[in-house]
């Protein structure tokens, strides 16, 4: 039986993060043995936060793995646990980039995509659900793999790292998440 490629991506630095935790989790995310328990190839990369590279970097990553799975990783002020984003708009980013660059609008749809996949909120592992991805990086990233597969594409904020909410603690929770979305994803 062949593997399936996993592609999890995180954020490099940003604004007055000194870390991000959305690449922390992808970076450690192999140390949990998902690999080997889930049979994938875990394929992580850390992408600027910069809208011309996501442009760049997300196409080809589909063209060059072709992933079961596309999971985006972001770092988020407000979220206390992992909070799956449902949605993604595509339009209405003004805030500006590592380079100081925003998309131009003109060039953008206006539309909102959902995903294909679904994920129960469960208190066991303290996860939720959300509708906001932030009209950022975030979203926007997800937006774009959503226009390639919205069947196969999640986006999952993270919080930032403090006692409770370790990088190791996080990627054993983003290990639950993605087993529970590959057994959606068809053959």
């Amino acid at each position: 039986m062949t593997s399936k490629t996993v592609v999890v991506t995180g954020f490099g630095l940003f604004r007055d993060y000194k870390v991000n935790a959305s690449w922390e989790v992808a970076r450690i995310l192999s140390e949990t043995g998902i690999s080997d328990e889930l049979n994938i190839n875990l394929v992580t990369i850390n992408i600027p936060v910069s809208y011309k590279d996501v442009d760049d970097i997300v196409p080809a990553l589909w063209a060059q793995h072709k992933p079961a799975l596309m999971v985006h990783l972001g770092v988020s002020h407000l979220a206390k646990t992992l909070t799956v984003e449902l949605i993604a708009n595509g339009h209405g980013y003004c805030s500006m980039d590592i380079y100081g660059n925003c998309p131009d609008d003109k060039c953008l749809i206006n539309n909102v995509i959902e995903t294909g996949l679904k994920i129960e909120c469960t208190d066991e592992l303290d996860i939720c659900t959300s509708q906001d991805a932030g009209r950022f990086l975030c979203e926007y990233i997800y937006f774009k793999s959503l226009c390639i597969n919205k069947n196969q594409t999640i986006f999952i904020h993270v919080p930032q790292l403090n006692q409770d909410n370790t990088a190791q603690k996080l990627a054993e929770k983003l290990k639950y998440i993605i087993k529970k979305l590959l057994d959606q994803v068809a053959e």
